[in-house]
């Protein structure tokens, strides 16, 4: 038996070479685990954000309705700028609160398919869906922008408003929508190295087939930040 293979492993040349590359590999994934912290903060602001605008376009809807209503069946004398208002602002509000939705990950699914897979299937299968819904997305998004072209020239009835105004609801909410699908799907790349992920979309489709499955959720374990483990 040749005893080279296990001089060569005891060289302290070669331990301090390994060690290296161990601890070049440990600072590279930390790097990644940072990388995606701050992917999942700027989710995190993309949906305050969202939740402050929603919120905002919910008062004025209910607004123009409440208003709608008060001055057609008590003053009786009903415009027209109520009603439209109110339609334009829900195309804006479905669609930005749509984009909420799915980082909450609270959008319809069907569970009864998958929930016999192992957790890794499952996982591999909703990437796919998300790869998916992004090319889709990215499809409906270039339409949305071109359309806003055809009714550049175009002016609502009642409240006397460029059509693009309503029409720029579909690629903002689209464009929205896109990003946290975007977002998610970095975050599950860079899972791949990292071994961590922070979704809350994946956190919760864990926990549903917990459910579904009659097992309990595992205790969290308490960790650091990315930041802090870094320093």
């Amino acid at each position: 038996m040749s005893l080279e293979p296990i001089q060569r492993a005891a060289d302290p040349r070669n331990i301090g070479s390994t060690a290296l590359i161990a601890a070049a590999q440990w600072v590279a994934g930390m790097k990644l685990v940072q990388v995606q912290f701050y992917l999942a903060e700027l989710g995190r602001w993309i949906e305050n954000a969202l939740i402050v605008v929603c919120g905002l376009l919910l008062c004025i809807m209910a607004s123009s309705v409440f208003f709608e209503v008060l001055i057609r069946y008590v003053i009786h004398a009903p415009t027209a700028w109520t009603e439209e208002t109110a339609q334009f602002v829900l195309v804006w509000y479905g669609l930005l609160a749509a984009a909420v939705g799915a980082r909450k990950g609270v959008h319809f699914a069907i569970r009864w398919g998958v929930i016999r897979f192992r957790a890794r299937t499952r996982w591999i299968i909703r990437q796919g869906v998300n790869v998916g819904v992004i090319v889709f997305l990215s499809a409906l998004l270039v339409q949305g922008i071109d359309y806003l072209d055809i009714v550049a020239n175009q002016t609502s009835t009642g409240a006397e408003i460029n059509m693009r105004i309503p029409w720029a609801g579909i690629p903002v909410g689209i464009g929205s929508i896109l990003t946290i699908y975007v977002l998610e799907v970095a975050d599950a790349i860079l899972s791949i190295w990292t071994g961590r992920q922070f979704s809350v979309k994946e956190a919760r489709e864990e926990d549903i087939h917990r459910a579904l499955r009659g097992e309990t959720a595992p205790p969290a374990p308490v960790e650091a930040s990315p930041l802090e483990l870094a320093d």
